[in-house]
């Protein structure tokens, strides 16, 4: 008679950049050829693990989180309900899980969402893959809620932030749950500092602004001609003589910021509380230090932090899965 195999599931957590943590997760993992049976993610956590089902190596994923020019994937609108459309972001996420739907997966995955019309918790298991993964990081304030099915979907964060209940629903027997919230943290707003990933944002928001106006100034219904003088005058004398001196200082809608600190805020408490209570045999709880979940650039400390916390769990790992 044969034995049971142990299933494997790992839930990862919401977190933005620090979602990059999960890479280093992966690579420990990997390392030691321990492959989860199912994954479930919410927000960053949703990217990292679907790009790992897709067939992407750990090694992979840190090759993309190291090169990519997250500048260029900004793609501003008129903020109504988000700064940005997303829909860069979502071809580059496309792109990252290499065009697979949820069908097409190496590991069954779940992608966890809120769905803000129902006003319910969403998993994603089948569909378009990247439209899912685009809805569960859709930070309030941030991007605008993209629409599935007539119904509007933002960060799983706010119901879900390390959705290890949904892997064991899936029918795992051991469950790695890494959460990215520390209790111990204090959080704070992010501080705009010179090269991140915010004075980016700054700089491009203050870009599309200004091509905005010129927009809206000179309409596309005008000759071609006459649009091209008054550019001309907009960029060499308009531009530096006012627009500059106004928009020098402006930064990304307070709004943005606002929302993104009481969202972090109560995601920790949320987060830290249901880890709590949570029947989870490896709660991996990375400590992070000196750098936020807006600093994208710091793509290799996240990852090191990752494997560090990994690292400690693999002996008491692999006895649970009978691996030794």
């Amino acid at each position: 008679m044969s034995k049971k195999r142990i299933k494997l599931g790992l839930a990862l957590g919401a977190g933005a950049a620090r979602g990059l943590i999960h890479i280093g997760v992966l690579k420990v993992l990997h390392k030691h050829g321990i492959k989860p049976h199912y994954i479930a993610g919410t927000s960053m956590g949703s990217v990292i693990g679907a790009a790992y089902a897709a067939g992407n190596s750990p090694e992979d994923l840190e090759k993309i989180a190291t090169t990519t020019d997250w500048k260029k994937i900004i793609d501003f609108t008129i903020p109504k309900s988000g700064i940005l459309k997303g829909d860069l972001v979502e071809k580059r996420i496309n792109e990252i899980v290499k065009g697979k739907e949820f069908k097409d997966l190496d590991i069954k995955f779940g992608a966890v969402s809120y769905n803000l019309t129902k006003r319910e918790r969403v998993v994603f298991t089948e569909g378009n893959l990247a439209r899912a993964l685009r809805a569960s990081i859709s930070i309030p304030g941030v991007f605008t809620p993209p629409i599935i099915n007539g119904d509007r979907y933002i960060d799983g964060v706010v119901t879900d932030p390390t959705p290890f209940d949904v892997v064991q629903d899936m029918g795992a027997d051991v469950v790695i749950a890494v959460d990215l919230y520390n209790k111990e943290k204090r959080v704070k707003a992010p501080k705009v500092k010179k090269g991140s990933f915010f004075e980016d944002l700054r700089q491009e928001f203050v870009v599309v602004e200004l091509l905005n106006i010129k927009n809206y100034l000179f309409p596309e219904r005008w000759p071609r001609l006459i649009r091209k003088i008054l550019y001309w005058l907009f960029d060499k004398i308009l531009y530096p003589a006012k627009v500059l001196r106004i928009l020098s200082g402006k930064q990304v809608p307070d709004i943005t910021q606002i929302m993104n600190s009481s969202i972090e805020i109560l995601s920790n408490s949320y987060a830290n509380e249901r880890m709590k209570h949570a029947d989870i045999d490896f709660k991996i709880a990375p400590k992070i230090k000196d750098i936020d979940w807006a600093d994208f650039d710091q793509a290799e400390k996240f990852i090191k932090i990752g494997e560090r916390a990994m690292k400690k769990e693999i002996p008491r790992l692999k006895k649970k899965l009978k691996l030794v």
